[in-house]
């Protein structure tokens, strides 16, 4: 699966994106999560159906109404249910039983016998605890065996580009530049951002920081160049996220050069942009398609994950295809009052497409963070 996967990706990204961050990306994409149900919430509801039977006298079919239960038992949310159930745990007894489901509640029907009722839950607990056994225990070498094939890939994108690259500058040939490109550069014009250098306890290695005013300034760089995204949108709503941040970053890099100290914009995972400095990640953009609040709650969650103890602010990026995005940030307003980060009244709105958010730090409940949400408008 692996493989498959890795063959799906443009080589060319392969070869630009962070090698640790992208085997994080990796796992975090091919890993099974294991599902967990609540015996204690369980109901049981009696209903009568209708069955065939056979007369044992003269073998005639007659139709019979029995008295059955219906068991529900609530599940935790899965992401691939429909394939955890496909297949089954190598130890098995028996078919397993007709589960079906209401949402995130799986229902079995039995016969309305407290032996059938207790033999119902023996299945559950036997056939979703052995997969959940099984799927733990392959998660536990996951990372490793997926380092090997990623590593293999990665050399052999090197070796094979590699040589296309140094044939290039042998030429020394200038490289084409379309004509036709429906994109034209804003205003090139160098802005630095000056790094922070804190001062670590005694035995760390001092880590880097932005301020919050290059954070802020860098924001609006971004909310002034997507501007010509919503002038145009038909030039860019075929664009999936990765080609839209690929764009980003190509525009930062310009506008925010680093040949001296270091400092670039790189890829992070599939739609992430990361500004970094020698000793690190400094700054993490969350770039997403807006598709509702939840995988709103869902792109901030994913933001936290990445974020180190150090780093004060994450930025957060939302193209919406749809439209109505007067209600999309409001529906995104509330999902971020309701989150178990929130600082309560720390919304700050910026204009009619730009939030300031302030959360508990993830890695810290005594450190704060500021998250930067930007809006940008791709309906046509």
């Amino acid at each position: 699966m692996t493989r498959e996967f890795l063959d799906n990706e443009d080589p060319k990204y392969l070869l630009e994106v962070d090698f640790e961050h992208y085997l994080d990306y990796l796992v975090d994409r091919i890993r099974w999560e294991p599902q967990e149900w609540d015996e204690a919430g369980m109901t049981i509801e009696p209903f009568t159906t209708k069955v065939e039977r056979m007369d044992d006298f003269d073998r005639r079919p007659f139709t019979l109404e029995v008295q059955r239960l219906r068991v529900r038992m609530p599940l935790a949310p899965h992401p691939q249910r429909k394939d955890y159930f496909k297949f089954g745990p190598s130890t098995t007894w028996g078919s397993q039983p007709d589960f079906k489901f209401e949402g995130d509640t799986l229902v079995l029907e039995v016969e309305a016998t407290e032996s059938e009722v207790e033999q119902g839950l023996k299945q559950v607990t036997f056939w979703l605890g052995n997969r959940n056994s099984e799927i733990e225990g392959g998660n536990k070498g996951l990372r490793s065996t997926i380092r090997g094939i990623w590593e293999t890939k990665r050399e052999q994108l090197e070796t094979r580009f590699g040589a296309t690259d140094a044939l290039v500058r042998k030429l020394n040939i200038p490289l084409h530049q379309d004509p036709n490109a429906p994109i034209k550069p804003i205003e090139i014009k160098e802005r630095p951002l000056r790094t922070v250098v804190e001062k670590p306890p005694r035995g760390l290695k001092s880590e880097t920081a932005l301020s919050r005013e290059d954070v802020s300034g860098l924001v609006d760089f971004i909310y002034q160049y997507t501007k010509q995204f919503e002038v145009a949108p038909r030039s860019y709503d075929q664009m999936d996220e990765e080609k839209l941040r690929d764009l980003l970053i190509g525009m930062m890099n310009v506008n925010y050069p680093g040949s001296t100290t270091g400092e670039t914009f790189n890829k992070l995972g599939k739609t992430d942009i990361s500004f970094r400095v020698d000793s690190g990640h400094v700054l993490i953009c969350e770039c997403k398609f807006w598709a509702g609040a939840k995988t709103y709650g869902q792109a901030l969650d994913q933001l936290f994950r990445y974020l180190t103890w150090r780093q004060n602010y994450g930025v957060l990026i939302s193209f919406s295809k749809l439209k109505g995005m007067t209600r999309a940030i409001e529906e995104a307003t509330k999902t971020l009052a309701e989150h178990e980060s929130f600082t309560s009244g720390s919304i700050t709105a910026i204009g009619e497409a730009r939030l300031v958010s302030r959360h508990v730090h993830p890695q810290d409940p005594e450190r704060f963070l500021e998250v930067f949400h930007l809006f940008v408008d791709l309906s046509s």
